[in-house]
C-alpha cells in the first residue's frame, strides 16, 4: 500500500491547485501570465514520473552480495596470516584462483616481472625440505567487489611464465565493467523523502597472494622490483 501514498499526494496537490487556480482573485493575477503554464507545465512532469516510476526494473538481485565489508577484511587478515606462516592446510580452496606445477632442475631462478611493471599482489616463498625439481605456485584471492555486489568471478587470475631459468611474473589481464543503477527522479523523491546524493560507491579490491613452493637449494636472483618474503 506504501506505492500509492505519492499517488494520493499527488491528487492532493493537483487538487488544491485546481481550486486555488479558479478562484477569482488569482484568475485575475495568474490570467495571461506564463505562471499557469509553469505550473501546469509542473504538475504534467510528476504525473509522467509517477507513472513511469513503477515501470522501472524492480530490485531483483542477479549477483552475489556481500553483506558485511567487515567480512572482506578478516578474510584478508586471515589468508595473509596463514599465508606468511606457511600454513596452507589453514587456508579454504575457494580462494585459490589457480594452481601451476613447473618442472625446474637448475640451481638459479630469475625473477622477473613484464616491462618491470609493478605487481599488485604480494609474492611468499616457501623452501621445500628437499630438491624435487619442482616448483609449485599458488595464487590465492580473497572477494571483491562494489558497493554490494561480488565481482570475484569476473576477474582474471595472476599470470606467470616459466622461460628457461627465468619466472616472469604479470598481472591478470584487465577486465572492463560497467555498471549501470536506477534511481527516482527528484520530482519522486521529493515525497518519497530520498536524498538524490545519498548514493556513493565503495570498491574492495582483495587480497591477491602468489604462492611459491621451491626446491630447497634453489637460488632466487631478483630482477624485478618486487619484495617478496620467505615462509616466517
Amino acid at each position: 500500500m506504501t506505492f500509492l501514498v505519492p499517488f494520493l499526494i499527488i491528487f492532493i496537490i493537483i487538487f488544491a491547485i485546481v481550486r486555488f487556480m479558479r478562484s477569482g482573485r488569482v484568475k485575475k493575477i495568474l490570467l495571461g501570465s506564463r505562471i499557469r503554464w509553469m505550473l501546469g507545465g509542473y504538475v504534467a512532469i510528476l504525473l509522467i514520473c509517477t507513472g513511469v516510476s513503477p515501470l522501472l526494473p524492480d530490485e531483483k538481485v542477479t549477483y552475489k552480495i556481500i553483506s558485511n565489508s567487515h567480512d572482506l577484511d578478516k578474510e584478508s587478515t586471515e589468508l595473509y596470516e596463514a599465508a606468511i606462516e606457511g600454513n596452507t592446510a589453514k587456508i579454504d580452496d575457494k580462494f585459490i584462483n589457480k594452481t601451476w606445477s613447473l618442472r625446474f632442475e637448475e640451481q638459479e631462478l630469475n625473477i622477473a616481472t613484464e616491462n618491470d611493471e609493478l605487481i599488485n599482489s604480494a609474492v611468499i616463498v616457501e623452501r621445500k625440505p628437499t630438491n624435487d625439481g619442482k616448483i609449485e605456485a599458488l595464487h590465492y584471492k580473497t572477494r571483491s567487489g562494489v558497493n554490494n555486489m561480488e565481482i570475484t568471478e569476473l576477474e582474471n587470475p595472476l599470470r606467470i611464465e616459466l622461460n628457461e631459468n627465468t619466472l616472469t611474473i604479470m598481472n591478470p589481464e584487465k577486465v572492463k565493467l560497467k555498471f549501470s543503477q536506477f534511481q527516482q527522479a527528484f520530482t519522486v523523491n521529493q515525497f518519497t523523502g530520498e536524498k538524490p546524493f545519498r548514493h556513493s560507491t565503495r570498491f574492495y579490491g582483495g587480497t591477491s597472494i602468489l604462492y611459491l613452493k621451491i626446491p630447497k637449494d634453489l637460488k632466487l636472483i631478483d630482477n624485478s622490483n618486487i619484495n617478496y618474503q620467505f615462509v616466517e
